[in-house]
């Protein structure tokens, strides 16, 4: 049997021969330099000297990357022009496609919204007749939508004959909604066969363009309406509001005139009435079902408060402004080599737009006041006026003798820094509110309804003054010129009513709207109204409970009253019997 004793220093005697244990020793100590000294505090100075090189070697990365994080948090809003990625790059670009009604009047806003649209990297297009290719040809980047030759059944040249003074001004609204009307077969067809085939993210459509409403609402593509124009009705405003076309005044309206007030909206929802059976027909030759345009679209309007009476609007009705392009191109050759032979002259600018056809009769009673006034002549043409005036002898005898620069430009664009000191136009509202931008006075001569109001909202701001397109007379224009160019409140008033214009956002606004809306819809702008039942609307349920409860208070307490009554007549014969 084996024995086994142990002796001090950790031997073991076992059958006569000794064993020694021996501890191993780490991967430290043997790499230790530090001999001789007790292994616990060599191992602790190694490790401190090893976290010390490490600290030293990896502090200058850590405060580069930390600096990096910080510039790019600090700098987020410019991020993209860094060239680092952003939410709004990665994010994939919407195709809008706008569509409207072949009236320059209504595609030139549009046209500036078109640019901010594709310098933000958007894909867009504009469905457009044919005839109306030229009027977007400038447009660098933009897909044009032919919807063919569209010959309009409704001629609606503006004369001397048909302008509001001679007709009536709902007569004239009626003719021009019935032309804007008259687009609506023409344009369904190559619309729906365009975006059936490439839809679009969202459409912009132009308040007349129900052709594109009614496709957009069929196929269920989400759509804006774009209002090149006053509210009038579009927001169903109160009562108190002063009727389109009634011209009252907001603020004086007198007990007379707040009770005809009725009777000018009635007629003013009369027209659209009779416009909306006929495109009520021509939906049911295509087998759509009768949808509400309004409601729960957003719509934009090129106007603020200030033109537009006081009311209340839902989230769905933005005001935006005037839109005007972010680089506006510059003067031609020509019109800055008229504009430098005379720099301290007066110099007017007269554009009627592309609608008004004005006798030879009306030009020449122009041309000779402005001319007797001793000013120089901008003369924005038409096609169809230029063509006039050169097979005009006595036209073209007026104008041998007549300082006058024409320009057969869309869009005339005339620097801010020239002596332009009125603007003589029928009232178009682009035209007008570059003027105003520019704080450039008006003189008015309407030849539509539409002419009419909104130079009546201009006229009432101060900013210029108005002659009856049947009026007009040679005393007449020479008391109007004379008027704007001998007094300063009018330019005044104009910048005024332009800087009121600037302030609703402009393109921008309108365009970050546009966005929102293809992004994620307006089901949170669109008011309780629209969607809950007239009983909520309304508070009947609520007025229903409080009659139930006064019901039932006039209950308890005629029951207690007829209690009490017989309490007493009790009483009264026992009195008389004791």
């Amino acid at each position: 049997m084996e024995t086994a004793s142990r002796a001090g220093g950790g031997r073991l005697y076992r059958n006569g021969v000794t064993q020694v244990r021996v501890k191993p020793r780490s991967a430290m100590a043997w790499t230790t330099p530090c001999m001789g000294a007790e292994p616990a505090r060599a191992i602790m100075a190694c490790a401190t000297k090893h976290v010390a090189a490490l600290s030293r070697h990896l502090k200058l990365p850590l405060c580069l990357l930390l600096c990096a994080f910080m510039m790019v948090y600090l700098f987020s809003e410019h991020v993209a022009w860094l060239g680092l990625p952003t939410a709004e790059a990665a994010a994939s670009p919407s195709y809008v496609s706008f569509v409207s009604i072949p009236v320059l009047e209504r595609v030139l806003p549009m046209k500036h919204l078109i640019e901010e649209l594709l310098r933000r990297g958007h894909r867009v297009s504009f469905a457009l007749p044919e005839m109306c290719r030229n009027w977007v040809s400038d447009l660098p980047g933009l897909e044009f939508i032919s919807l063919g030759t569209m010959p309009s059944p409704i001629p609606h040249a503006l004369t001397l004959k048909s302008a509001v003074g001679n007709v009536g001004i709902y007569s004239s609204y009626l003719a021009s909604l019935q032309y804007y009307a008259s687009f609506y077969k023409p344009m369904f067809h190559p619309l729906r066969t365009d975006f059936t085939e490439d839809a679009p993210t969202i459409v912009v459509a132009d308040r007349y363009a129900f052709a594109a409403m009614d496709v957009a609402n069929n196929l269920s593509i989400p759509f804006i309406i774009h209002n090149p124009f006053l509210l009038l009705d579009i927001d169903d405003p109160p009562f108190y509001v002063p009727a389109p076309f009634s011209r009252y005044p907001m603020a004086t309206q007198t007990v007379w005139q707040r009770c005809a007030n009725g009777l000018h909206r009635l007629r003013f929802r009369l027209s659209n009435a009779a416009v909306a059976a006929s495109l009520a027909k021509a939906r049911s030759e295509f087998a759509l079902s009768p949808t509400p345009i309004y409601g729960e679209r957003l719509i934009l309007t090129n106007t603020v408060f200030g033109l537009e009476h006081p009311r209340p609007l839902s989230p769905l009705h933005r005001l935006v402004g005037a839109l005007t392009s972010g680089s506006p191109p510059s003067p031609s050759p020509e019109l800055d080599a008229f504009l430098r032979r005379d720099r301290d002259g007066c110099v007017v600018l007269v554009d009627f737009g592309a609608d008004v056809l004005l006798s030879t009769d009306m030009v020449s009673l122009l041309m000779t006041v402005l001319r007797d006034v001793e000013c120089r002549t901008i003369w924005k043409l038409s096609p169809d006026m230029h063509k006039s005036f050169q097979h005009d002898e006595v036209t073209r005898d007026l104008l041998a003798s007549s300082d006058v620069f024409f320009s057969l430009s869309h869009s005339l664009h005339v620097p801010n820094t020239t002596h332009v000191r009125f603007l003589v136009t029928s009232g178009g509202f682009s035209a007008v509110q570059s003027a105003l931008l520019a704080g450039t006075p008006i003189l008015s001569i309407p030849f539509s309804a539409e002419h009419a109001e909104f130079t009546d909202r201009v006229v009432r701001a101060g900013a210029g003054v108005a002659i009856e397109a049947n009026k007009v007379t040679a005393a007449s224009l020479h008391f109007a010129s004379d008027l704007l160019l001998s007094h300063d409140r009018f330019a005044h008033a104009a910048e005024r009513v332009g800087g009121l214009l600037s302030t609703g956002g402009g393109v921008d606004a309108a365009v970050d709207a546009i966005e929102a809306v293809a992004a994620r819809g307006t089901a949170g702008w669109i008011p309780a109204r629209e969607t809950q039942p007239l009983l909520k609307t309304y508070l009947l349920d609520v007025y229903a409970v409080y009659g139930a409860v006064l019901c039932g208070v006039a209950v308890v307490l005629r029951t207690l009253l007829s209690a009490c009554l017989s309490v007493f007549a009790r009483h009264d014969p026992l009195k008389k019997t004791q």
